[in-house]
């Protein structure tokens, strides 16, 4: 099993070299374009200046930065300041672009100048007024397959499982749970019984739910898998290879906050997205093994560019919950006591996450 400390840096690490490029490259136009960061000297502002670091611990708050990527996050009581070296913007709740002074690099520490200190501490004193809190609003469940396309199928001499059917069973549980524990929460599945959506259709279900500013969304798509090698068993988690390059910004953000700011912002959320579909990956992995583990081998959380993980615009994670192919496991996967274990494995590693989110 992946540590996720570990899962995180190497995320980060595949990333910041064309992240620190882009980060110089739109700082380089703004400056150009808006003319918004004149050249003063030394002695001009060296009083003004503090390390960020100094500003974090002034606020009580926790600053994580790394110097790989040059950029890091200011948190408290829930509420967040992302910001980057020779930026000069900060996003506030990852929803807000505001114009402040860039940080830049001393021998020692990042420093910010004062109207950047001004700008987050007036932030938080703001937000610390406002009654809000971070909450997962709908949960997407994707039972892969279904109608006339039957997924993977384990045919053995005495007895024969597809795929849709073992995905459905699955889901529906699982849907069952959630809306007993979140009532307030929007519980959908993209199909619940045999029919065929396409998935555009799945996608786009989710895509289209509208969120408040505070407010966001999972999806999970569960599967069964196959090999030829009819010995391979197990289960695996699987989420967005974090190389892999999309827009996760809708076209009303990017029309309101302009074309010079939200290539950042989109930077910004997919780093975001990926990061909480990594933990949401090992959330449910985690209890997966816990419950079904003696049974069925753990075969690890993995990257990769399916459709439905690439195109859902929120943390997202594939379930491929083990093999038909493989008789035993099979047997297993026919059996509704052993779908239900798996449903309610998936519902406590959904409930960990969202229980991590909101806190």
């Amino acid at each position: 099993m992946h540590n996720l400390p570990d899962m995180i840096l190497v995320l980060i690490s595949r990333k910041r070299f064309c992240l620190k490029i882009l980060y110089k490259t739109l700082a380089m136009l703004a400056m150009i374009a808006l003319c918004i960061l004149p050249l003063f000297g030394a002695n001009d502002t060296k009083q003004e200046d503090m390390s960020i670091s100094d500003l974090a611990c002034s606020l009580k708050a926790t600053l994580e930065y790394d110097p790989l990527v040059h950029a890091g996050t200011i948190t408290k009581e829930g509420r967040s300041v992302r910001f980057a070296m020779d930026v000069p913007y900060v996003l506030l709740d990852w929803t807000i672009v505001k114009e402040v002074p860039a940080p830049y690099e001393s021998a020692t520490s990042l420093q910010i100048k004062e109207e950047f200190a001004r700008t987050v501490q007036e932030f938080f004193e703001i937000k610390s007024q406002i009654s809000s809190r971070y909450l997962v609003k709908a949960i997407v469940i994707d039972p892969g397959h279904g109608g006339k396309d039957p997924g993977a199928i384990g045919e053995f001499e005495d007895f024969k499982l597809q795929e849709k059917d073992v995905n459905l069973s699955i889901a529906l549980r699982l849907a069952d749970l959630l809306r007993l524990r979140y009532p307030e929460k929007t519980i959908v599945l993209t199909r619940s019984s045999d029919i065929y959506p396409t998935l555009e259709e799945r996608v786009e279900k989710a895509n289209k739910i509208e969120l408040e500013e505070t407010e966001a969304i999972i999806y999970v798509s569960i599967h069964a898998n196959a090999s030829f090698n009819k010995n391979t068993k197990g289960f695996e988690v699987w989420y967005l290879n974090p190389n892999y390059r999309r827009t996760v910004v809708d076209e009303r953000t990017a029309k309101e906050k302009g074309e010079d700011i939200a290539p950042i912002i989109n930077i910004m959320l997919e780093e975001e997205f990926t990061t909480e579909s990594i933990i949401l990956a090992q959330k449910v992995y985690q209890r997966m093994d816990r419950i079904i583990g003696d049974r069925s081998p753990a075969r690890g959380i993995r990257a990769e560019e399916w459709f439905v993980v690439r195109n859902a615009k929120m943390p997202s994670i594939l379930i491929e919950v083990g093999f038909v192919t493989n008789k035993a496991e099979a047997l297993l996967l026919s059996q509704a006591g052993y779908l239900r274990q798996i449903a309610d494995a998936i519902y406590n590693g959904v409930c960990d996450f969202i229980e991590h989110f909101e806190q």
